[in-house]
């Protein structure tokens, strides 16, 4: 019984997937977090055009 859970314990195999996993979810969160930034900035400057839009075109009637 010591014998199989010593080995248990002392075996590797599959530690790589699990560290890389925990990596792909660490760069997932990391670009989410950007990614929302980046679309509230994109937001504003999208908002910016419109209404520069708007006023050209109400010049120009």
């Amino acid at each position: 019984m010591f014998t199989k859970t010593r080995a248990f314990l002392s075996d590797e195999r599959g530690q790589d997937l699990v560290e890389y996993s925990l990596l792909c979810v660490i760069i997932g969160c990391v670009v989410v977090a950007y990614l929302t930034g980046v679309g509230t900035s994109l937001q504003g400057i999208l908002s910016k055009i419109s209404s520069s839009l708007d006023t050209v075109d109400q010049t120009l009637q």
